[in-house]
């Protein structure tokens, strides 16, 4: 049987290409470089699963799915599995650190070194419907606006000053640069200091860990001694 791994249904270059349901070619860097940690661990072929991030949840929850990348979370629920420290604590070793960078309007000629996490305390964020990390940017005092689906809605609400800026998650904070400038142009820029440091863990359902303990826990240690791989996909997607 084919292991189900879910990844997010929109588009979010460079880590997941193309909308709806089907992969697109090239899928984007996130893609790859689970293809890489699969074919590494799994003997098993491997069924992708696009879906909206909500479905992708309660998918890995009812076990639809055998896998997701999923962010931060105050708590999780015992249908998911990730990995584990000895203190049982998440295993933030064998997570992928990330960035979440802040576009903002160049019209507003801020300092690229602005201090991120200040500037936004009093202003509004536009963020993904459905963003893993709004949840916590929320539990952080910050305000969130999530009506926004995808990148294009979101830089327009920027656009005509409904939001301050629009928060994108990130391995490195210059993951984006090349794709918001081929997109946007100049109208948009990064700050330069993140707004937060987060996680992407790659969690299993938990029933499916109960079944291929030995299996899942191996992917999770490739993830861990192979982070490097990511930012050698992301060089090369910078390029296209």
């Amino acid at each position: 049987m084919p292991v189900r791994i879910g990844y997010m249904d929109q588009d979010r270059p460079p880590y997941w290409l193309g909308n709806g349901n089907e992969v697109a070619e090239p899928p984007g860097a996130g893609v790859e470089y689970l293809r890489a940690a699969t074919a590494a661990v799994l003997p098993c072929p491997v069924q992708w699963v696009r879906l909206p991030l909500a479905r992708m949840r309660s998918a890995l929850q009812s076990g639809e799915i055998d896998f997701a990348p999923l962010g931060d979370r105050m708590d999780y629920p015992p249908e998911y599995a990730l990995p584990r420290d000895r203190s049982g604590a998440p295993d933030r070793s064998r997570a992928l650190a990330t960035n979440v960078i802040m576009l903002v309007r160049s019209a507003d000629h801020l300092p690229a070194d602005t201090d991120t996490p200040r500037y936004f305390q009093d202003r509004l964020i536009g963020v993904p419907t459905g963003a893993p990390y709004a949840p916590s940017l929320r539990a952080a005092g910050y305000k969130i606006d999530e009506g926004g689906r995808d990148l294009d809605r979101n830089i327009g609400k920027l656009r005509l000053k409904r939001i301050d800026g629009v928060a994108l998650t990130v391995a490195a904070p210059g993951d984006m640069d090349y794709a918001v400038a081929s997109r946007y142009g100049s109208e948009v820029v990064r700050l330069r200091v993140p707004l937060v440091t987060a996680h992407i863990w790659l969690v299993a359902n938990q029933n499916y860990y109960v079944a291929h303990r030995e299996q899942v826990e191996a992917l999770w240690n490739w993830m861990a001694t192979h982070q490097g791989e990511l930012g050698a996909l992301l060089g090369k997607y910078s390029r296209k």
